[in-house]
């Protein structure tokens, strides 16, 4: 009898043991919470939670818990639909730990102000646990996590049809900057060019020191840095500037621009720039001719280079308008050794330079065109110079130097600019495939008359498709590589080329339906040209079997 009711109540505690136990979920974060700072005992309060993106100030987040001295965990597998370099940031007041498949990779587990902490973790596709444990002694509380995609390298843009950035985005795409003239055609997607928003984000990079950001739109914008509302402008505008001014520490920050568009044109641009006095400016000469000829006119110190002079002159002793030129210089710190981006809008010529290496030439009459080049820095020094001319017309001058992600090794030694690009058709020495031979299909038509294409696979199988082009290049140097896609083939939305260049990789996803008899650019990348380095494409889109097709044709380099 005794052994009997010992079993009935050692099963009736497995059950009610059973019962509490709480699922790790894939669709919101399971949160316990805890009337200490230590998360200790057992919790006060368990919840699912769709985000965490709290700012309690100095209440509480429930009833059932402390509004001070308390604690928090929140545990999810979080499914990676992407492999490579994940982006985590925490904002929080008070301590933070974050852990992805119980490694730590963000400790900040102390008394503090908001705080914006950044980790990037190459991840491979599939779950991963991720747990943020947090704590809030007194003062005002707040606990924040943004979780940026591998597929969003630069700008994560997120766009709405409706005014309100309500419900699912209709779509989703890496934007490289946040500098749209979108006029009266919408962002595309099947947006129409009035009643739609957009939320972009991105982690960035920053040295320490007082930074202006500056927001132009028509209509309605916001802009955070580590969740601090530095812009607000959300109202019916014409084209309008608003900037705020940030001191932040030197690391990664999580920016965010939220924006609407009403009727009428729609623009939507955002830039930042180190505040006067921050510890480099840029040294103005400004000439009475177009060709930096003679001696110049004026100078002046510019604390950045963004200027819209439309007819008039840029500065006293310069005669009018038209037909002058100027040259700025500066010394910048690269505070890390990597990537940095120079995207440059002009109307008329712009040349830029860096340690008198001619990055970006664009010196020829033109309406106000954008133009974005990538060039790799070791840390400290570089000396920056930018030359502009204005002919007729309207003039404006806009260039913005920001920090890139990627690391890779470094290049070799800088040599001359080749001129002349480089085509490997997908019959040319250089080009090879395999897989399953019954799997390739000729196709008339393509680049040079012919191209192949293949069926896709969910994902990697025995006998899987491949191909590589090696392009035997004839020196190192940036080159930007494009893809020919022959209209009517490729109706895959996720066709994966990866980039080998200078010992490292980068991914590159194409919509290859959104394209017809063109070259669409993968991008702009450092070669060492050692015979090695390849741009590759497989059959694994990871849609259902054999549901889409993948058109293979030439691959284009250009040298920049």
């Amino acid at each position: 009898m005794k052994r009997a009711i010992f079993f009935v109540l050692f099963a009736l505690t497995f059950f009610l043991s059973a019962s509490v136990t709480h699922a790790q979920t894939t669709t919101a974060w399971t949160g316990f919470f805890f009337n200490n700072v230590n998360l200790q005992g057992g919790p006060v309060l368990v919840r699912e939670d769709a985000a965490i993106d709290f700012v309690w100030g100095s209440g509480s987040p429930s009833g059932e818990v402390n509004a001070d001295n308390f604690s928090a965990r929140w545990i999810r597998w979080v499914f990676m639909d992407t492999p490579g370099n994940w982006t985590f940031t925490t904002i929080t007041d008070d301590g933070v730990r974050l852990f992805v498949d119980d490694t730590l990779i963000i400790d900040g587990w102390v008394n503090q102000p908001p705080t914006a902490r950044t980790a990037i973790v190459n991840l491979a596709q599939g779950y991963h646990l991720v747990r943020m444990e947090y704590f809030e002694r007194t003062g005002n509380a707040e606990a924040h996590l943004q979780i940026i995609s591998a597929s969003f390298p630069d700008w994560r843009g997120e766009y709405f049809n409706n005014l309100d950035l309500a419900g699912a985005p209709v779509f989703v795409r890496n934007d490289s900057a946040i500098n749209f003239n979108f006029g009266t055609a919408g962002p595309g997607g099947g947006i129409p060019g009035t009643n739609f928003s957009a939320r972009w984000t991105r982690s960035q990079y920053f040295a320490a020191g007082t930074y202006r950001f500056t927001a132009t739109t028509d209509d309605g914008a916001r802009v955070w840095v580590d969740n601090q509302l530095i812009i607000n402008q959300w109202r019916d505008q014409p084209p309008t500037s608003a900037s705020g001014d940030l001191t932040l520490a030197a690391g990664n920050h999580f920016v965010k621009m939220e924006y609407f568009q009403r009727a009428g044109g729609a623009l939507a641009q955002l830039a930042w720039t180190p505040v006067a006095g921050g510890g480099e400016v840029w040294n103005g000469e400004y000439f009475n001719n177009p060709g930096l000829t003679g001696a110049p006119v004026a100078f002046r110190v510019d604390d950045n280079l963004n200027f819209n002079w439309n007819s008039a002159p840029p500065t006293a002793g310069i005669a009018s308008g038209q037909n002058w030129s100027a040259r700025w210089n500066a010394r910048r710190a690269a505070s890390v050794t990597g990537y940095y981006t120079v995207v440059a809008t002009a109307d008329d010529g712009v040349r830029v330079f860096v340690d008198n290496n001619n990055i970006l030439d664009k010196w020829f009459d033109q309406a106000p065109t954008t133009y974005a080049v990538t060039v790799y820095l070791g840390a400290g020094q570089h000396d920056w110079r930018v030359e502009y001319y204005q002919r007729a017309g309207g003039a404006s001058l806009s260039v913005s130097i920001a920090y890139g992600v990627t690391n890779p090794p470094p290049p070799a030694p800088p040599t001359p600019i080749v001129t002349g690009d480089l085509i490997l058709d997908d019959n040319a020495t250089g080009f090879l495939k395999g897989g399953l031979a019954t799997g390739w299909h000729d196709v008339a038509g393509g680049y040079g008359g012919h191209a192949f294409s293949t069926e896709n696979n969910p994902f990697t199988q025995p006998y899987y498709n491949w191909a590589r082009w090696y392009p035997r290049l004839p020196r190192a140097g940036f080159y930007l590589v494009e893809v020919y896609l022959p209209g009517g083939v490729g109706t895959t939305r996720n066709a994966r080329y990866w980039i080998a260049h200078a010992g490292t990789f980068n991914f590159r996803a194409l919509n290859q339906a959104a394209y017809a008899n063109q070259w669409v650019a993968l991008g702009t990348y450092y070669f060492v040209a050692n015979g090695t380095e390849y741009v590759s494409l497989a059959d694994v889109t990871y849609e259902p079997f054999l549901s889409t097709m993948l058109a293979v044709d030439a691959v284009k380099f250009s040298p920049r």
